[in-house]
């Protein structure tokens, strides 16, 4: 697994795939505005944390790495048809 830093917030990209403290997460949105930018991220399904964290351009260079090669796919919706037996 290749890590590059992230050190620019104009790579962020919602189906890249980040590292932050040992955790994979996805890049969601940008809250706030001027100096005070909060860029937020939502872990992947099956990761130890469960919540959004948001980083700011500090944080951000500092703490987060792109994993190289890999991409985030949203889960496609599955239609269960359950059939009776008659």
């Amino acid at each position: 697994m290749k890590l590059n830093p992230v050190y620019d917030s104009k790579n962020l990209s919602t189906s890249k795939v980040y590292l932050i403290d040992c955790v994979q997460y996805r890049y969601v949105r940008i809250e706030g505005n001027g100096k005070n930018i909060r860029y937020v991220f939502q872990p992947l399904p099956n990761q130890r944390k469960t919540s959004e964290l948001s980083l700011n351009n500090t944080k951000l260079s500092i703490r987060c790495q792109e994993v190289q090669g890999m991409v985030y796919q949203q889960p496609k919706e599955q239609n269960v048809v359950q059939m009776g037996l008659l």
